[in-house]
């Protein structure tokens, strides 16, 4: 017997179970959409080059070691802009960082000039919570 065919169920019964399945499955879709668009756009800003030379960045820092322990593990949620056509681009993100003491974001904020091979940095530095100051960042 199918579901249509069921024993001792009303019609309205009935509709009511198609329509219930047809409301899951679209919600089902839509979850799977959206999941679909967060990891795609979450690859692209962690598959660039400001973020990755950021993350070793701070992994090679003596003060950020310090402040944050080791090991330093990039947060999930990153954010921000990464533009990068025909050889020239620009980067502006905020990368949550945290270690066994602490804490932090990598704030990255630069320009890639056409024909350079090298990302020019004006913010790379790492704002680590309970302290005041940065702890600025270099190659």
């Amino acid at each position: 017997m199918s579901a249509f065919e069921e024993r001792g169920k009303s019609s309205v019964g009935k509709i009511i179970n198609i329509i219930g399945c047809g409301c899951f499955a679209l919600i089902l879709a839509g979850a799977l959409v959206f999941g679909g668009i967060f990891f795609f756009v979450g690859k692209a800003l962690k598959g660039n080059d400001p973020y990755r030379e950021s993350i070793a960045a701070v992994e090679s820092n003596e003060e950020a070691i310090a402040a944050l322990g080791e090991p330093v593990a990039p947060g999930f949620l990153s954010s921000g802009n990464f533009n990068y056509n025909n050889g020239e681009g620009e980067v502006d993100l905020s990368i949550p960082v945290s270690g066994p003491n602490g804490k932090g974001t990598i704030r990255v904020k630069g320009r890639k000039p056409v024909g350079s091979q090298v990302w020019n940095y004006e913010t790379w530095q790492l704002e680590v919570f309970d302290r005041p100051d940065p702890i600025l960042l270099s190659k």
